[in-house]
């Protein structure tokens, strides 16, 4: 997404100060997320500068930090309890029928501690806006006014002040259960109405109105079931209806749209409450129940000699039963990979589910380094269907721990994977071809033209480069540079790397692993990366002591062709 030169000066502006990962985030939500980002941006660019027109004074984290403090200030007045009286709670119950309005569950009669009870909320907190025209709060209705725009501050107001009046109440009401309230008061979910939906400025009153659930990042998102048992995932449909319009009107589409540019902010002063509490896996409690744990799953690694002498179709059986326990327990996110108990992973299917080099990758990896990846237990091959055994690391994918890390730990992170990089580099070549897969057969690598995704082996780059050169005209100078050749991932990104306490506890799926040409690590990396945060390509340019921007340059002219979508 391309933004404008204001947005995105004010952005950078926003990064060069010396605040937390979240709280950066915090003002680039303030900015994105605002009503007018262009006017937003110019304000935060001419408050960082002292006055308009000037240039950007010294205390650029001063007045910035400033700003800061009054946007926490605002975004946590959402958080604020409600303050209702019981018969507006009872009118909102009765609109909603006395069940949550997202899951349409409803509190069971056996449940006497509360576990199903249904909680109304406000869509906006009347806190939002108390004491704004007090002069010791002249900063926060500036705020609030930038991000809002005055007019739909003043809306806002109007909104809210109607303390004596039921049905303007219950406008800025709804029925929610426990889990649903949690998810809402933090950000995590809003409501984006239909696109041909009113935005209720002219005082209508529908029956019915229709809406779609979003998640807010970063994972994990809340847990959500409907009344029939089923997982309610983002982009769900959500109907709110009323038997009574004129005196039980529906909640304000408007209220809903100011809730949702609060959603980010909101989720970023959670993550921000949760690094102040420190990493999980640092807590003593998950320390002691680790232990025994890793214990227990140091053992099929330790007989994997032993068990390796077991017959075949008593393997295979053992597999099939660890699959099915393995579902039961833990679920199914990828249809051919599965966590299992004693912990292992097994990755089975048919085809390229499991690809050839893949255990050999593994081999190579035990026998020439030390970097933390999974031991294979066995490749099992049983007529047309393969089971890749391996043992399962510890930690979170970087896709979810990075929003929870600072800094200095990034850059930590990041000369930690220089140093597997540079291991993984070591690994010698025990095959005759060049380019080719751990056990010298064809790559296998999503990245590749053509709908096998599977080539070679190839003798040289050069052979190597006419393959992936799918056009004359898409080729470049750089094509024609030699590189050296090495052990490569070729699959890095941020689901593939863990994470536990903040540091690099392995890297996992080495499906398309083998030896490519140097660069090929580091523009993968970026192949796979989507959406304006940079985070994850600072991470992986510090990982590399060379440059391949170059390469990258006629990597993208190649995407162009095989994009990774």
């Amino acid at each position: 997404m391309e933004y404008d030169k204001d947005v995105q000066e004010a952005v950078q502006l926003v990064y060069s100060t010396a605040f937390s990962p979240p709280e950066h985030k915090l003002l680039y939500y303030f900015i994105l997320n605002s009503v007018n980002p262009k006017a937003t941006a110019l304000y935060v660019i001419q408050r960082a500068s002292g006055g308009p027109g000037l240039q950007l004074n010294q205390n650029v984290d001063l007045e910035i930090g400033l700003l800061l403090a009054d946007w926490k200030e605002l975004v946590g007045r959402f958080r604020s309890p409600p303050e209702l009286s019981a018969s507006t709670k009872l009118l909102a119950w009765t609109r909603d029928g006395g069940r949550c309005c997202i899951t349409k569950k409803s509190r069971v009669w056996w449940d006497m501690l509360g576990w199903t009870q249904m909680l109304v909320l406000k869509l906006v907190p009347s806190q939002l806006v108390q004491g704004l025209d007090d002069e010791a709060h002249s900063s926060l209705r500036e705020t609030l006014a930038v991000f809002l725009t005055e007019p739909s501050l003043q809306r806002l107001i109007r909104c809210l002040d109607v303390e004596s009046n039921h049905n303007g109440q219950i406008n800025n009401l709804w029925t929610l259960g426990k889990s649903a309230a949690t998810a809402f008061m933090n950000g995590q979910i809003y409501l984006e109405p239909e696109w041909n939906a009113s935005d209720d400025s002219d005082n209508s009153s529908p029956q019915i109105s229709y809406y779609m659930l979003r998640n807010t990042l970063p994972p994990p998102f809340p847990i959500l079931t409907n009344d029939k048992g089923l997982l309610i995932y983002s982009d769900a449909d959500v109907t709110l209806s009323t038997m009574s319009p004129q005196t039980m009107s529906l909640p304000s589409v408007f209220l809903f749209g100011v809730h949702a540019r609060f959603c980010n902010s909101l989720r970023r002063l959670q993550v921000q409450d949760q690094i102040l509490r420190g990493w999980p896996e640092s807590s003593m409690r998950h320390k002691i129940f680790t232990v025994p744990r890793e214990i227990v799953n140091r053992v099929p690694f330790s007989l994997r000699k032993v068990w390796l002498c077991f017959p075949k179709a008593i393997r295979t059986v053992a597999y099939r039963l660890l699959l099915y326990l393995g579902l039961k327990m833990y679920g199914r996110p990828l249809a051919w990979v599965q966590r299992v108990p004693f912990g292992l992973y097994i990755k089975h299917g048919l085809g390229n589910s499991v690809t050839d080099g893949e255990g050999p990758a593994l081999d190579l990896i035990e026998k020439h380094t030390k970097v933390s990846a999974p031991r294979l237990i066995e490749v099992l091959n049983n007529s047309d269907h393969t089971y890749l055994v391996m043992t399962r690391l510890p930690g979170v994918p970087l896709d979810t721990a990075i929003h929870f890390m600072s800094y200095p730990e990034r850059t930590q992170l990041a000369a930690d994977l220089h140093n597997f990089i540079c291991q993984l580099r070591s690994i010698p070549n025990p095959n005759t071809t060049a380019i080719c897969s751990a056990n010298g057969g064809p790559v296998f690598d999503y990245r590749l033209p053509g709908g096998v995704k599977s080539a070679g082996p190839f003798q040289s780059e050069e052979d190597f480069n006419t393959y992936i050169e799918t056009a004359a005209c898409l080729k470049t100078a750089t094509h024609d540079l030699s590189h050296q050749i090495y052990f490569t991932h070729a699959d890095l990104n941020m689901n593939n790397i863990l994470i536990s306490a903040g540091k690099l506890s392995g890297i996992v799926d080495f499906g398309c692993a083998g030896f490519y040409p140097e660069y090929w690590e580091y523009t993968k990396g970026v192949y796979v990366n989507f959406g304006p945060d940079s985070a994850w390509l600072d991470i992986l340019s510090q990982s590399f002591s060379k440059s391949y921007l170059e390469e990258l340059k006629a990597e993208r002219k190649l995407w162009e062709v095989t994009p990774p979508w």
